[in-house]
């Protein structure tokens, strides 16, 4: 262990050793000098080396120990090169720990084992920062259909996918090896099963992959296609945590998805990137980002999700049921998610509403304390009485506000992002290519995900071939509560001073499922679709100026009325969309530029959008970058 005064040493043992570079000292150094006291920990002075193939996980837990039982402040330290593990690093009751490598091009954590690499646990003011996680082997494989019976697939795998023998397959999609996307389109196609205990992969020949199936399926000989195994284990998966920094973090894979919160107060997520290593044909199997129950804020900057398994980043609470009134202040409530949801705090807002108008809330409570009642209940008791009903839902009201700034999600094989938070601010972001709507605002009792959002801005986003294959709905930004409600559950929200380049199956620009307050304004949309922009559902007030809408092909007629039950024409009304609002002529107002959405240049782009084919979203796409 090293303290403070010991800085100069480091520095030049450190030089001389040429154990890190100049920014990686640079770092120890302002880390250590930023804390009031604190102490280093080079993992190497527990038996952690990297590039020797060792298993280091008893070696890092080791000096991951040692600095929390050493005080708080301190700073535990990877060198250069890759370290292997084959069990989770558990980071209990960490008080401002900074665990870091040197770099995301210089640190890598190999996870040998279907694993978390992170299981933070009541830690305050964790940093974990500057490296990269990656699995070996992976938690999918990749390759081309070369033979289909009711009963298997045979693949040939694409390196650098292996032929991986013994293991059971649970999900496989059709995958598109030249746009490197999910298939989309008439060809979207994936399946989910679960094989019998001893149906599992085996190898027919030199790099041919035997794939058992639960049932005939529609894949055909020369379909590309990821298997996707399962593993409920997330590269970093967090509970409990307040103050928690993620930073300059690459995930190239995990067994489930990449970072998991529960219950995350004040979470800083910046710089960090879930993408796939050269080669492969997806990331983590399930989302980037799924942070559940986050209290106070969500801070999500410079960052990025490519080719996941499914979403880019989910933010929600959760449903519960009132299942027994005890008396005016006491309630059993019971779950239905995740373990240990119920265990919300003393002195959180739970929020109650009716149990045929799930998200329309009609009053709220405060836990005075709260106790284990079964296997998925807790005894709620209450500062003062509450009149609720046997079969009403419950949520926490305390809801993060979320910030996201500068975040691409892009050819995955769901939705961009999905918003189930209130107090949302979105800028500056890209979504190419999701599979399903760029911005989906859904909460779900089919999930028990909560809440419905409120107070939202999307403001200078571009959104590029969206919602064109697996979770398609009907737009790019859907407000499709699951079930559908009579009345209006999102309010206030803009979407304003965006670009919206549609594909050729992208649909319409907005789904607008009991919406209430939405302003649609200062958008350039290109679109060769004759679908109406907007359908409307049992909503009220919505209305559009000033948008530019590109299509040489079709005149567009603004929205239309959804009639799917339970949508009634009636049940909708100031609904001011008309044509005035979507014939303004000005270029995109927004463009990327190498993942990066900038402000349009008027000067340095009017040449280039005057010489554009309006009618070819693939001459915009190439203009937008």
């Amino acid at each position: 262990m090293l303290s403070r005064s010991s800085i100069t040493i480091i520095f030049l043992l450190t030089i001389s050793m040429k154990f890190a570079s100049a920014w990686f000292i640079f770092m120890v150094i302002s880390i250590q000098w930023s804390h009031i006291a604190g102490a280093t920990f080079f993992v190497s002075s527990y038996g952690a080396f990297p590039n020797d193939n060792i298993d280091d996980t008893s070696a890092v837990q080791l000096a991951i120990n040692k600095a929390i039982a050493s005080g708080s402040n301190n700073v535990v330290v990877f060198q250069s090169g890759t370290y292997n593990f084959t069990s989770a690093i558990s980071i209990y009751n960490a008080i401002n720990l900074t665990v870091m490598g040197q770099g995301m091009q210089q640190t890598l954590l190999v996870g040998n084992s279907p694993a978390a690499m992170f299981k933070p646990l009541h830690c305050q003011g964790l940093t974990i920062t500057s490296l990269a996680i990656d699995f070996d082997p992976l938690p999918f494989t990749a390759g081309y259909v070369v033979s289909v019976s009711t009963s298997y697939l045979d693949v040939q795998v694409v390196s650098p996918h292996r032929v991986d023998i013994g293991r059971q397959v649970h999900a496989i999609l059709r995958y598109n090896s030249v746009m490197m996307r999910p298939a989309f389109g008439p060809n979207t196609y994936e399946i989910y099963q679960t094989p019998p205990s001893n149906a599992n992969t085996s190898l027919v020949s030199n790099g041919i992959l035997r794939i058992p199936l639960a049932s005939p399926t529609k894949f055909v000989v020369g379909d590309p296609i990821v298997a996707r195994y399962s593993s409920a284990r997330h590269a970093i998966d967090a509970q409990d945590v307040t103050d928690f920094n993620i930073q300059s973090i690459t995930i190239y894979t995990a067994w489930l998805m990449g970072i998991v919160t529960l219950r995350a107060k004040r979470l800083n997520i910046t710089d960090y990137h879930v993408i796939p290593r050269t080669g492969r044909w997806m990331s983590t199997p399930v989302d980037c980002m799924h942070l559940a129950d986050s209290r106070d804020y969500i801070n999500i900057v410079d960052s990025r999700c490519e080719a996941q398994g499914d979403d880019g980043l989910n933010v929600h609470a959760f449903y519960f049921t009132v299942a027994q009134i005890i008396n005016s202040t006491a309630l059993i409530i019971e779950e239905f998610n995740w373990l240990d949801v119920l265990n919300v705090g003393t002195g959180t807002r739970l929020e109650f509403s009716k149990s045929q108008q799930q998200f329309t809330v009609y009053t709220t409570a405060t836990v005075a304390s709260s106790s284990i009642n079964g296997p998925t209940s807790r005894v709620f008791v209450f500062t003062s009485p509450i009149n609720v009903s046997v079969g009403d839902w419950a949520s926490v009201a305390d809801t993060p506000t979320l910030t996201i700034r500068n975040l691409t999600v892009a050819n995955n094989r769901a939705r961009g992002v999905l918003l189930k938070t209130r107090n949302i601010h979105m800028t500056h972001s890209l979504f190419n290519g999701t599979s399903g709507p760029a911005v989906l605002f859904e909460p779900s009792m089919y999930w028990h995900e909560s809440v419905a959002s409120q107070n939202v801005t999307l403001s200078q986003n571009v959104y590029i071939n969206c919602n064109e294959g697996i979770a398609k709905q009907k737009g790019v930004i859907s407000f499709a509560p699951s079930p559908r409600q009579l009345i209006p559950i999102f309010f206030d929200v803009v979407v304003q001073s965006s670009t919206f380049l549609f594909g050729s199956y992208s649909e319409s620009l907005i789904q607008g499922n009991n919406g209430g307050n939405l302003s649609i304004r200062g958008n350039y949309i290109a679109t060769n679709s004759s679908i109406p922009l907007i359908s409307i559902c049992n909503s009220r007030n919505i209305a559009a100026h000033n948008n530019t809408v590109v299509n040489n092909q079709f005149t567009v007629d603004p929205y239309y009325y959804d009639t799917t039950s339970p949508c009634q024409t009636n049940l909708s009304s100031l609904i001011d969309l008309f044509p005035s609002g979507f014939n303004s002529s000005f270029p995109p107002p927004v463009m990327a530029r190498n993942s990066i959405v900038q402000v349009y240049d008027h000067g340095t782009y009017t040449n280039s959008f005057n010489s554009i084919n309006h009618s070819n979203t693939d001459s915009l796409s190439n203009m937008i970058g």
